[in-house]
């Protein structure tokens, strides 16, 4: 049994036929903070954004980790306190928890993003502080 562990534990090669590219690792958000997952009941949510040309999200803030996928357009995030970050199309990040931020779309076109919460069940994943 030892040795099927060990085996497990190893990295296997993926099948034929079967590409990945790699987009993020890590175990921080995009402002260096650490992630803090949720301890209740998970609950993962998956949506896709658009921001209309010149558009904005509200000023906001999430308790929870969000991975963010840039599916075309580009994007800059402004946090209070830190300089802004801008990502486009191909990019991922982890959004910064608990400290209010905001995404203005900086592209000549509409701006689709993925956006995966890692939540908790009955917890919002987002607050509007504006």
């Amino acid at each position: 049994m030892l040795g099927v562990t060990a085996a497990v534990a190893q990295d296997d090669p993926l099948p034929q036929g079967f590409e990945t590219q790699p987009l993020i690792k890590t175990g921080v958000s995009r402002d260096d903070d650490p992630i803090v997952y949720p301890t209740g009941n998970p609950e993962v949510i998956s949506v896709i954004g658009t921001l209309t040309k010149n558009g904005r999200t509200a000023l906001h803030e999430h308790p929870v980790p969000v991975y963010v996928y840039i599916m075309e357009g580009e994007v800059e995030l402004r946090t209070e306190g830190k300089e802004p970050h801008r990502y486009k199309a191909g990019e991922a990040f982890i959004e910064t928890q608990n400290r209010k931020h905001q995404a203005f779309n900086v592209s000549d076109m509409p701006t689709k993003i993925l956006v995966v919460f890692i939540g908790e069940q009955g917890k919002p994943t987002t607050v509007v502080t504006e």
